[in-house]
């Protein structure tokens, strides 16, 4: 088990700056972000030419001592996006993905479920995003990496009822578990416990109702609470704190003092 700073620290800087926060901070382990079209790594770019892609990558984590052991992923098409070229450029981006996953040692990414569509039923739209998720989680397992669902507001799995329709489908599907997306929708969290027993990986920051995050401590996540519950579940993955770039607040100070934070519970 090992707690990483995920780059998304960085969403308003240069992956080479975030890098060095995060050193900086002394927070030894980080969780990159590989999300096409928003920041740092993105997954056309792998495809296009990996080589020139993670050159830099790694010149900075050799730079700052840094260990990747997480990767946030998201590639350009949306799951409910399905066709023969859509399903061609979505398997060449997950590939270069995988690739970059085996060339850093990482052996978990997360899934960003990205946009719903509103302008279908429902139905069609599950649907599709099961199978794409079925390609996806099958093409990490054969080559020995996961590939995690994070449920996600604004996306086409935000509700518990979804989850519990989705996990009633894909019974074996990996999760990560991510606190935030619940208390913003005003869920109590001991209705989500059901769904730790599903993670394989963990994201974690403070947030409240309608509120995506908050400077530590002052929100509605019980941390002590949360990770107790894991620990007596049999949590034995990873943890990224995954903080947004932000000026309304100092988002390193608050994910260093959640890491302190988690590190006393699942000391390494």
């Amino acid at each position: 088990m090992s707690i990483a700073c995920s780059t998304s620290v960085g969403t308003r800087s240069t992956l080479a700056d975030t890098l060095a926060d995060i050193a900086r901070i002394g927070i030894p382990c980080v969780d990159l972000l590989v999300i096409d079209g928003w920041v740092h790594v993105h997954s056309r770019d792998l495809v296009a030419d990996f080589d020139a892609t993670i050159a830099p990558v790694d010149a900075l984590l050799k730079q700052h001592q840094l260990t990747p052991i997480a990767i946030n992923s998201g590639v350009s098409p949306q799951l409910h996006q399905r066709s023969p070229d859509i399903n061609a450029q979505r398997r060449d981006e997950i590939q270069a993905v995988i690739r970059l996953m085996q060339h850093l040692g990482v052996s978990i990414a997360a899934i960003q479920p990205r946009q719903p569509d509103h302008e279908r039923a429902y139905e069609a739209v599950f649907e599709d995003c099961v199978a794409t998720l079925e390609e996806q989680v099958t093409l990490g397992q054969e080559v020995g990496v996961t590939f995690a669902l994070e449920l996600h507001v604004n996306s086409p799995f935000e509700s518990l009822g979804q989850a519990r329709r989705l996990l009633e489908r894909l019974p074996d599907l990996p999760l990560v578990y991510d606190p935030t997306h619940f208390v913003m929708q005003g869920i109590d969290l001991r209705e989500t416990v059901w769904l730790m027993d599903h993670a394989r990986h963990v994201h974690l920051r403070d947030a409240d109702r309608d509120q995506m995050q908050v400077p530590f401590g002052t929100g509605a996540v019980d941390f002590d609470w949360l990770l107790n519950t894991l620990k007596d579940r049999g949590y034995d993955g990873h943890f990224s704190i995954e903080y947004l770039g932000s000026d309304a607040f100092d988002v390193l100070d608050s994910a260093k003092r959640l890491y302190e934070v988690i590190a006393q519970h699942f000391p390494a």
